[in-house]
């Protein structure tokens, strides 16, 4: 386990790389813990995954893949305690049938100094997306804010590769690589090329 300074607390780093995933995670925080989980799916499939946070923790969920058949993840964070950071980023590609993401984080009464941050974005191409993202805050004293985008390739970026000489398909892998993959250390892309998973 790695030491990462955290506004100025120094917390113990523990990330989790997983590929093509489909079981489900339960991971509480310990306190002063940093925990880093990335996933990539080349298909998704159901599952869920669960947290809890008590004090001074971080937790980064990295979430990224295809939609090639019909699936739910749910997403279920939950923080008791003060001072803790939960970051939820997702990235993917509806390539064929229907995704569903339902992200849930909830903050308990009473609790202080915490930040919250759901960003869920998503491509259309031949499949349909459905995204969740739902905070239950029952303090005063939280940051907390979501977003979900679920959309097309930006034909200003297609436009722009196509001037370069780059085809419409090679230009178009370009910019869903671009778009999975920039969730994630340089380290884990190679590891999701050459099929491999650690936990470090």
């Amino acid at each position: 386990m790695k030491m990462e300074k955290v506004n100025n607390i120094l917390m113990d780093k523990k990330v989790i790389n997983l590929i093509d995933n489909d079981k489900n995670l339960e991971y509480t925080l310990k306190d002063n813990e940093m925990l880093v989980i990335n996933i990539f799916n080349s298909s998704f499939n159901s599952f869920n995954i669960k947290t809890i946070q008590n004090n001074n923790s971080y937790l980064v969920i990295n979430l990224s893949g295809f939609v090639n058949q019909d699936f739910t993840v749910n997403i279920d964070g939950e923080i008791k305690g003060d001072n803790n950071h939960y970051i939820l980023k997702l990235r993917t590609v509806a390539s064929y049938n229907h995704g569903a993401v339902n992200a849930k984080v909830h903050v308990n009464e009473g609790t202080l100094e915490n930040e919250v941050t759901e960003d869920l974005k998503g491509i259309l191409e031949d499949g349909s997306l459905n995204f969740m993202p739902i905070l239950e805050i029952d303090t005063n004293e939280v940051k907390a804010e979501h977003y979900a985008t679920i959309g097309h390739y930006p034909w200003e970026e297609l436009f722009y590769l196509q001037t370069k000489g780059i085809s419409n398909d090679d230009a178009i892998e370009m910019l869903k690589k671009s778009f999975l993959f920039n969730l994630f250390a340089e380290d884990f892309v190679k590891q999701i090329n050459y099929g491999k998973e650690q936990d470090e």
